[in-house]
């Protein structure tokens, strides 16, 4: 689980049997829109019956407030914002999850487990986007990162293509209506919802989802064919589930994992016929029912085949609501004191609490015996290392780094809070959250989402909120509480930076994806390219912190620095070094920048020739330019290596907790005083604060020895 050394997981699933699991996750359900977290214009029965007998989290965040980033961030382990191209996905988007990369699918799988992706998926399909070919084969699926079986919605339900995915083909494929997709002009002949509203038969459109036309509903995007193959919006719920209680009876005695995902409440809202019209909430609150009912059938199959006891359970959302999100089904009007977002601000797409804030209920009958609500925070970046701790296994080296092992306080076990929470928002400006405070940082946008009128939290001046005494987020104390104000938006600044080689070994890409390019070394001495492709270990850099704060910038096939050099006009082009530089790097990046970075070093900065043929990486000047595309950077992971720290480093007994103390703003051995650093479980070097703020195994190094210890 720990990057560079082989510690193994916790010796918690050594005292249990393991049990199967079930991640189920809603579609844009808000935290207010379940009766057990406070809604009263409308009842979920299921999932409160779920909830009263698990643990029950008011303080669970997702990873960023649209879908597929969430769901990246999920089954990864990583921030999506680390990795660029994990917007909102179209529907022919190829897979954007690659075969080498681990998932949370991989972790249940190596551990025995059989492990299926059941309904909605949004994160692509196959090696090349818009090039996929429907009526066969595709060449990428869920089958490439973990997922033993798939029945899936390529993207979402108001989303074209609207068939579904069966390992790697169109199920119930007609080969007499072969199936045809795009999104940038419609076929001949085909009508769409602007062209032909009169076709609109089931629900119309409020804002864009006039393109292709399936069951009487527009859709994005365009699409011809399908015949049989297409599917119906009022069975999607019930197909969902006659999957999932086939894949779960199939399993038999093996333990299995199934990451289960609803449309419900996603748009188009078009539930079967017997919710249609139970909801005072109109389509919305009949799609909520739906769900309720989704959440009730497995639980009925659970105990149906004898399971049900020891089945971990977990109830959760991708993000937060939205009510008008492009069709007339009357949200907004019929909402009346609903709130779908709770006692939070904003709701999707927004940097608010509601973008992230998400219902988020575990249940475990061998474990957990009686119902609990937990304040705790926590997050979905956590559910790999709270899994492999679960069940014992062990994540590879450079595999899910964001991670932490919380299985404790998710079974109730204690009510530790994680350090902080990371959320995206869609224009990818980040917020941070500690327990009862909230950093915002500058970016880009209108503070008001036109088509929806949701609040999007976008400002071009910082804000901080006291969520103890502001949980609405109305009370900016930016300018008054200086001192939080700085931890914060420090601390969210060293999250945007790649991991450095004094706390890790890791190995990145220097990446322009506006170009796009990866930046190569030709040979120390050399100059630097920007190539189409990686061109192996001469495209990975590994960034070494300096005393004064910079960065060193290291090749990995040549072990060549990236040197400054004179600003030249004509721009010149970058040469590697054999020697350090006197100077380092720094790598500048804001919401207002899209997460990217800036890479400069006094009056040198990195930025890409559009002219020349091999695409030179040049001194671009003054440093100050932040809006070309080719000075725009991202740090993405490329490799994880061990030449720092071996598995057989550890060779001394563990630590003792009383043996390690903070003394003088430093880790020290509490015998003999001596300085040592201390490594989490992820990797990253832990700042000496508090050591009751230290939970799980950690690493603690003095240069000569290493050892472990648990908190």
């Amino acid at each position: 689980m720990l990057p560079c050394l082989g510690v193994a997981a916790s010796a918690l699933a050594q005292t249990t049997q393991r049990p199967n699991v079930i991640f189920l996750v809603a579609d844009d359900l808000g935290y207010g829109d379940l009766s057990c977290y406070g809604a009263t214009r409308i009842s979920t029965p299921c999932v409160d019956s779920i909830a009263a007998n698990g643990i029950r989290f008011t303080d669970a965040h997702a990873c960023a407030s649209t879908s597929t980033p969430s769901r990246y961030s999920l089954l990864t382990g990583e921030y999506a914002f680390r990795r660029p191209g994990t917007d909102i996905a179209p529907g022919n988007e190829g897979m954007i999850i690659k075969p080498e990369q681990y998932t949370m699918a991989d972790m249940f799988r190596s551990a025995g487990y059989r492990t299926a992706a059941i309904g909605k998926w949004h994160l692509g399909l196959g090696s090349v986007g818009g090039q996929q070919d429907w009526n066969g084969e595709l060449d990428w699926t869920p089958r490439d990162i973990g997922f033993d079986y798939h029945y899936l919605m390529a993207a979402t339900a108001d989303r074209v293509p609207t068939v579904f995915i069966e390992q790697g083909r169109v199920a119930n494929h007609d080969p007499d209506n072969p199936i045809y997709v795009s999104y940038s002009s419609n076929f001949a002949g085909e009508p769409t919802g602007s062209a032909n509203p009169e076709l609109l038969t089931n629900l119309k459109s409020s804002h864009g989802h006039n393109q292709a036309i399936v069951n009487g509903i527009g859709r994005i995007g365009y699409q011809k064919g399908g015949g049989r193959a297409l599917w119906r919006d009022e069975i999607l719920a019930d197909t969902i589930i006659a999957k999932s209680v086939q894949f779960m009876a199939e399993c038999g005695d093996q333990p299995f994992f199934m990451y289960l995902c609803t449309n419900d409440p996603h748009v188009p809202r078009w539930p079967a016929d017997r919710f249609r019209g139970q909801s005072v909430l109109g389509l919305r609150g009949d799609a909520i029912l739906q769900f309720d009912y989704t959440v009730g059938e497995i639980a009925r199959a659970l105990d149906s085949l004898g399971i049900a006891d020891n089945t971990l359970l977990v109830i959760t959302s991708d993000n937060g609501p939205v009510l008008d999100d492009g069709y007339q089904d009357q949200a907004v009007a019929l909402c009346g004191t609903h709130k779908p977002g709770g006692p939070w601000r904003g709701g999707k797409y927004s940097m608010f609490e509601a973008g992230t804030a998400v219902p988020f209920i575990v249940n475990w009958p061998a474990r957990i015996k009686e119902g609990k609500v937990s304040d705790a925070l926590v997050s979905h970046i956590d559910d790999i290392a709270s899994f492999a701790a679960l069940i014992g296994a062990e994540i590879p080296l450079g595999a899910a780094y964001d991670s932490q092992d919380h299985i404790s306080t998710w079974l109730g076990e204690d009510t530790q809070n994680r350090d902080f929470v990371v959320e995206m928002a869609q224009s990818r400006a980040l917020s941070y959250r500690v327990k009862y405070w909230k950093y915002l940082e500058p970016s880009n946008g209108g503070a008001t989402q036109g088509q929806t009128g949701i609040e999007t939290g976008y400002s071009s001046s910082p804000q901080l909120y006291n969520i103890r005494t502001s949980k609405y987020e109305s009370n900016n104390v930016y300018s008054t509480q200086t001192a939080m104000a700085r931890r914060l938006s420090e601390q969210l600044a060293q999250m945007r930076q790649p991991l450095t080689s004094a706390d890790t070994c890791f190995w990145y890409y220097l990446y322009t994806p506006d170009r796009p390019r990866y930046a190569t070394s030709q040979g120390a001495g050399q100059g630097m390219t920007g190539e189409t492709a990686p061109q192996g270990e001469a495209s990975q850099w590994k960034f070494v912190l300096r005393a004064d704060g910079a960065y060193d910038i290291i090749n990995r096939a040549d072990n060549s620095y990236i040197a400054p050099g004179t600003v030249t006009s004509p721009a010149a082009q970058m040469k590697t070094s054999a020697t350090q530089p006197t100077t380092g790097w720094t790598l500048t990046t804001s919401g207002q920048m899209s997460c990217l970075f800036a890479v400069t070093n006094g009056t040198s900065q990195l930025n890409q020739s559009e002219t020349s043929n091999n695409w030179r990486i040049l001194n671009w000047g003054n440093g100050t330019n932040t809006s070309d595309a080719g000075c725009k950077y991202a740090a993405v992971f490329a490799a994880a290596s061990s030449e720092t720290m071996t598995p057989t480093a550890i060779t001394t007994p563990e630590l003792q907790r009383g043996e390690l103390e903070v003394r003088n703003g430093k880790f020290v051995l509490s015998g003999n005083g001596r300085d040592v650093e201390v490594f989490a479980i992820n990797g990253r070097r832990v700042v000496p604060t508090s050591l009751s703020r230290l939970h799980g195994v950690y690493i603690v190094r003095d240069g000569e020895r290493t050892w472990k210890i648990s908190f």
